[in-house]
């Protein structure tokens, strides 16, 4: 009876143990079905540069193992290829006619045998009409009166995002000139100013952006 008893446990131990390793088959089988997955090298990295309704992406490419790259955004609803050829170093590609806003870009890499490697990841910025809205120029704060083409102007502290300010007049000859003044300097003078002063703002929305913003001109009477 107590071999009987000791057959039975072996028995219904044997039918467990032959269950559990069917069913961890069956998780895995999917996966064994593929076979081994062979991913494509990735890019190095990627620079993008905010634009006026486009941006520049700069890719960096160190595999000679990369036939091509897309690049998906709008979670992953648009896309364009990026030609390799297998070559290193950087690759540029521009970005026409985008929506004013933020953006997470996907690059994913191609080899010759078709195989895609993981994404690449990187955000950037567009900017538009909401950015230029937003401007405003720098402010005179004074000035001194005109006497004999001669004034000085003093400015306000830099503007954010500012670059400088050109500064336009008519010279006592007649001549149009402009002045370039950095953000840094806090005052302005004029030897031969005969008319039509006036200045605008310019602006950076980004230290690498690849387009200057600007407001409209605005006059400064005496």
């Amino acid at each position: 009876m107590k071999f009987n008893n000791l057959y039975i446990i072996c028995i219904v131990f044997m039918v467990f143990f032959t269950l559990s390793c069917s069913k961890m088959n069956d998780l895995h089988q999917s996966y064994l079905d593929e076979g081994e997955i062979i991913y494509a090298a990735k890019v190095d990295s990627v620079a993008p540069s905010a634009g006026k309704t486009r941006i520049q992406l700069e890719m960096f490419v160190i595999s000679q193992r990369i036939e091509s790259v897309r690049v998906y955004w709008n979670d992953y609803k648009d896309s364009v290829d990026i030609a390799v050829g297998n070559q290193t170093g950087s690759k540029m590609k521009m970005l026409e006619n985008m929506e004013e806003k933020g953006y997470i870009f996907q690059f994913v890499s191609f080899d010759k045998f078709g195989h895609r490697s993981l994404p690449f990841e990187v955000t950037g910025k567009v900017y538009g009409n909401r950015f230029q809205a937003s401007l405003t120029n720098r402010v005179v704060t004074s000035k001194t009166a005109l006497v004999a083409g001669k004034t000085t102007i003093t400015w306000s502290g830099a503007v954010d995002k500012g670059v400088r300010c050109d500064l336009t007049y008519t010279n006592i000859s007649g001549v149009q000139i402009t002045k370039k003044v950095p953000m840094n300097v806090a005052k302005t003078e004029l030897l031969d100013l005969a008319s039509d002063l006036k200045y605008r703002t310019l602006f950076l929305p980004e230290v690498t952006a690849i387009d200057t913003f600007y407001t409209d001109y605005k006059s400064i009477v005496f």
